[in-house]
């Protein structure tokens, strides 16, 4: 047997194997939510106050006996106090798993050919119609950040709301829409805009918001111009224009199974190339 593997099994690789696996999507996950902050604070306190209980323990045995007697009392109840603290993420996480399957590894983008194509269909009617839209679609960054204070929906994706959200003239025509999974979960969003000082001055604040969105987080973002028309995808910080209506469903779909260069951080390291016509 070669050194270090007699105790070795099979076993034993496929529990690394799914420890691993499980520890790497649970990580993903948070590092998407807006709790990463909470867990990080209360695992430099637990650090903290380990290390100094022995220290104490060490130089002063005997004389942190309360500390101790509360800590024996509260670490039963440890879990339930993360599950409390985390409860919105868990349940978002849930949901997620149960939308996106085993095979997907926690992504967000669960777009059946059949949703995508509703979106798509909608896209080109209202590009044939010069009425302007932005439609977000939120991957493993959370979008919600932009999202609060917008107007809440969490419906299911249909042709006819999304051409009603962006009917030219109504209440919640000018602000961005999130889509998450099968649903549209916000309307009337304001997203960031670009700060790249290399963009086109031609271009929109649909388009600079696109950017901007696209230069923060690792969403796709689909633009139409009411001026033109004319139809881009915003991705990773850069704006692809114009996008032709008969490969619009095959560009979008190829951006939304693509990884993000930017899934690691909100703020890309560079500027963005600018996007020519």
């Amino acid at each position: 047997m070669p050194f270090g593997l007699s105790g070795f099994h099979l076993t034993d690789g496929f529990e690394v194997l799914l420890l691993s696996a499980a520890i790497y999507g649970i990580l993903r996950f948070i590092r998407s939510t807006r709790g990463v902050g909470v867990l990080r604070g209360l695992f430099t306190f637990t650090i903290v106050a380990l290390f100094s209980i022995a220290l104490l323990d060490r130089y002063a045995p005997g004389g942190i006996a309360v500390v101790k007697f509360i800590l024996e009392k509260v670490t039963p109840y440890f879990a339930l106090i993360v599950v409390i603290l985390f409860q919105e993420e868990l349940r978002q996480g849930i949901s997620r798993f149960g939308q996106s399957g085993l095979l997907r590894f926690g992504s967000n983008t669960a777009e059946s050919p059949t949703e995508l194509t509703k979106i798509v269909t909608t896209a080109k009617r209202l590009a044939n119609q010069r009425t302007g839209a932005l439609l977000a679609f939120e991957r493993n960054i959370s979008l919600k950040p932009f999202s609060d204070g917008a107007v809440s929906l969490d419906l299911p994706i249909s042709s006819i709301l999304l051409e009603t959200i962006f009917f030219d003239g109504g209440p919640l025509h000018d602000g961005g829409v999130v889509v998450k999974g099968k649903r549209i979960t916000a309307a009337s969003c304001v997203f960031p805009l670009t700060n790249n000082p290399r963009i086109a001055r031609r271009l929109g604040t649909r388009h600079r918001a696109a950017l901007g969105l696209s230069e923060r987080t690792d969403a796709v973002v689909l633009v139409i111009s009411e001026e033109s028309g004319e139809i881009s995808l915003a991705a990773d910080g850069e704006l692809h224009k114009p996008v032709p209506q008969d490969q619009l469903e095959k560009r979008l779909s190829e951006l939304l199974k693509t990884e993000s260069k930017i899934t690691e951080q909100l703020q890309a390291d560079g500027s963005p190339e600018e996007a020519t016509s």
